[in-house]
């Protein structure tokens, strides 16, 4: 599960990675695996540059939307942005609203019409018809939709008739090409874009991109700069590759974000509500797990548009109560999302018990905006593909997660005939449906599954064998921070981990937060290399397996003397440890586990 590197591979990146201090064996063979092993490849893995990014008019249509935008503004047209209800229609809309907002040709400028963000209850999916139809009688003639209106064709010909020109810039597939002036899509039949991995903030960025190679004095100098942290924010947020064009983007944004003197004041607000301001350089993990699902709760049950003032305020007073509003809204998400899961589980019972394959749930009294959520704490209860249907009146809408072995969208695209229609990827997908077509698109979902269980991609596994046992603390820590030089870490980039086996437990993993989450400690040696507190020494936690562990220990009829005289297998990961407690001294590396399990060799 892990790929083997050769010492001459080793040895020779050794010679050519572009750091001025020696690196351990472990750093190189991470890198080695992960494919980044000749000279050019080093120095941009190292040291990105904005330089390094492909040409946007390598995207279709490209030239006709910015085109079309250098004439609005030199006619001084009025121009609507449209987005769409998360991180990356969010962040996608504040970037727009700014470029349109700071585009001058000619000494010209477009007329902006506040950005547009549609309310999921209200308005649903896709663009909002109510909307084109306000801003045509309020004189726009350009509405440009982003992350949204690759599947608007009703809506967009709409736009046509009330006199609009339409740019799309999305990265959504789609079936039919709307009427749109121009459809800038890096996913769409026949693009040559290097890069398919940009989601719709980043198709907003290149956009900007283009509109400055065309004409440089068209947007101040350091704008592209200035909206790099909503790039990384969207491009995290939106789970694309951090490969390539997107790792450079995502690296330059974390930089801006640790700026904190140009850092935007909602984002500071926003860093602030989530205890992220207490020195810490912030990483994709904040993007995440803090920020993002603060900014989604805007979108899923509260007021959207706060979340896109927030992004662009520029007053910090307004930005911190736009940020505790976004707290707040966050908090009442997760009181849903427990209520949700403990019905749904009650529900997946009989399910589960009779052996089905994958598990599809609904009801009309759980909300649109978080059964993605409550579908991914099933996945992980039950290790099977599930999918959450939130009715309201004759409609449906499911979200899908999947274990890593299917691909749930390839599943969804055999059901079609019972959706209305559905779009995601191998692990998350979205749909809806009428209601009375629930029970089919069961019995068929079932179905296909017991047909071809295994569809998609199977687990990453690790990357090195790490035998913590003769390392000490100060040599893990030291680890630590080599290997945050392959940051940002996300998809197509994670957080390396590592194996190590045959260790014993020194005791029962502690339950910490009412069970959710473990803690391990295991036996190692009395001192590490040169006298060093040795690396086992530092306890282990483990995020949200508790009841992963309590339902192996009934299932294998396991007593805590069992625990003890067995050897384990851990999947685990290091990092830097952000909590500093209020007692004690401050331990700068947090090991993870990722996985346990009995050894293979006993």
């Amino acid at each position: 599960m892990h790929s083997t590197v050769s010492d001459d591979v080793v040895t020779r990146i050794r010679r050519e990675v572009p750091l001025d201090f020696q690196v351990s064996d472990c750093l190189l063979q991470v890198l080695a695996g992960r494919g980044v092993t000749e000279n050019s490849d080093l120095e941009r893995f190292f040291h990105p540059s904005l330089d390094h990014l492909h040409d946007p008019f390598l995207l279709m249509e490209m030239d006709r939307a910015v085109e079309r935008m250098f004439q609005a503004a030199r006619d001084g047209e009025r121009v609507a942005v449209h987005g769409d209800f998360d991180v990356d229609g969010i962040t996608g809309s504040a970037l727009l609203f700014e470029t349109i907002s700071a585009l001058a040709v000619g000494g010209s400028k477009v007329h902006p019409e506040e950005a547009f963000i549609p309310d999921r209850a209200t308005d649903g999916y896709g663009v909002a018809s109510r909307m084109v139809r306000e801003w045509a009688g309020r004189g726009v003639t350009l509405l440009i939709t982003v992350d949204t209106g690759t599947a608007a064709v009703e809506e967009i010909t709409l736009a046509r008739d009330l006199g609009m020109d339409v740019i799309v810039l999305d990265h959504h597939i789609f079936e039919t090409r709307p009427p749109a002036t121009a459809l800038v899509n890096p996913r769409r039949v026949g693009a040559t874009y290097p890069n398919d991995e940009l989601c719709g903030v980043a198709v907003a960025f290149k956009f900007a991109q283009a509109l400055k190679l065309k004409d440089p004095s068209c947007l101040p100098d350091e704008f592209l700069g200035s909206v790099l942290d909503l790039v990384a924010l969207g491009l995290v947020a939106d789970q694309m590759a951090l490969v390539g064009e997107n790792r450079i983007l995502v690296k330059k944004g974390l930089e801006r974000f640790n700026d904190r003197a140009n850092i935007r004041p909602g984002l500071a607000a926003l860093l602030a509500v989530s205890g992220l301001d207490r020195g810490f350089p912030v990483t994709t993990g904040d993007f995440a797990y803090q920020l993002a699902p603060r900014i989604n709760a805007c979108g899923r049950i509260g007021r959207v548009m706060s979340a896109l003032e927030l992004l662009l305020t520029r007053d910090p007073a307004t930005a911190r109560s736009l940020a505790e509003e976004a707290d707040r809204t966050n908090t009442r998400r997760k009181e849903q999302d427990i209520l949700l899961k403990g019905e749904a589980i009650d529900m997946a019972l009989p399910f589960v018990r009779r052996g089905d394959p994958g598990l599809v749930l609904a009801s009309s009294s759980w909300h649109k905006g978080i059964i993605g959520i409550g579908a991914a704490r099933l996945v992980e209860q039950y290790q099977l593909p599930v999918i959450l249907i939130a009715e309201e009146g004759g409609e449906a809408r499911g979200s899908a997660r999947s274990v890593p072995n299917v691909d749930v969208k390839c599943i969804l695209d055999r059901c079609s005939e019972f959706l209305a229609r559905h779009g995601g990827h191998a692990q998350a997908a979205g749909m809806t449906l009428h209601s009375r077509d629930i029970d089919a698109f069961r019995e068929a979902f079932l179905n296909q599954l017991l047909a071809e269980p295994h569809t998609g991609p199977l687990p990453e596994g690790y990357d090195l064998d790490l035998s913590l046992d003769g390392m000490g603390s100060n040599e893990v820590a030291r680890l630590v921070g080599e290997l945050e030089h392959l940051e940002p870490f996300g998809s197509g980039n994670r957080k390396p981990t590592f194996l190590c086996e045959g260790l014993q437990l020194q005791k029962p993993p502690m339950y910490l937060s009412g069970g959710a989450h473990l803690r391990f400690a295991f036996r190692g040696p009395s001192r590490g290399n040169g006298n060093e507190t040795p690396a086992l020494s530092r306890e282990f936690v483990s995020f949200g397996s508790g009841d992963a562990w309590r339902r192996m220990l009934e299932e294998n009829k396991m007593q805590s003397r069992d625990l003890l005289d067995r050897r384990w297998d851990i999947l685990f990961q290091i990092g830097r440890s952000t909590f500093r407690p209020r007692n004690g001294s401050y331990d700068p590396v947090q090991q993870l586990l990722v996985d346990i399990r009995p050894a293979v060799n006993q």
